[in-house]
């Protein structure tokens, strides 16, 4: 791998797979919500008391929403969530190889930080690292990469690489180079390097 740092299309992109994965669990939470409201609602002082509960079971269910589609979804499907799929976009280890379900669920929790301040902490940290990583995937190991036309499970062969290869924006690849070196991720303690 080179070290120039990936285009920021990358950051763009990204942005816009979060919104759409995020409308994808609100808007139906929201719209159950307004019928729920609208059927049941009882009269008087109990509708604050309704709504109230209204309001914290949709939450409680969007947060839900929010694990199965970033987290469970993606380890099930290649790697993608539904928004990742449309703008083909995949979640892989920094060694090209698909990432466990902890490593998903890494990514998921540690978005309580990269939302923080209506989501600049994780588009400071993706601008601040090498590729374009935000925080979830630099602790769970991570990095987003662009899936050519073809590779996107669309009439893919069964002979056909399941990583992306290399792509100018995201400057990240699949398979060894993307790897780190030894030093990178601590493998050289104790061992000698052979060069």
């Amino acid at each position: 791998m080179t070290g120039s740092r990936p285009g920021l299309g990358v950051v763009g992109r990204r942005l816009a797979q979060f919104l759409l994965d995020e409308m994808l669990v609100f808007v139906p939470m929201l719209l159950l919500a307004i019928a729920v409201v609208w059927l049941f609602h009882p009269h008087g002082v109990a509708l604050l008391t309704f709504l109230k509960i209204v309001f914290y079971t949709m939450l409680a269910l969007d947060l839900v929403g929010q694990w199965f589609v970033n987290a469970w979804w993606p380890y099930r499907h290649g790697g993608q969530t539904p928004a990742m799929r449309w703008l083909r976009l995949r979640v892989v280890t920094l060694e090209g190889t698909h990432p466990s379900l902890a490593a998903f669920v890494v990514r998921e929790l540690l978005m309580v930080v990269d939302g923080f301040a209506w989501g600049l902490t994780g588009i400071g940290v993706m601008l601040a690292t090498r590729r374009r990583q935000r925080f979830g995937d630099v602790v769970a190991r991570t990095v987003v990469v662009h899936v050519p036309r073809g590779r996107d499970g669309l009439g893919e062969s069964a002979d056909q690489a399941a990583f992306p290869g290399p792509d100018g924006d995201f400057g990240a690849v699949a398979g060894p180079q993307l790897a780190l070196g030894r030093a990178d991720v601590g493998l050289d303690r104790g061992h000698r390097h052979h060069e």
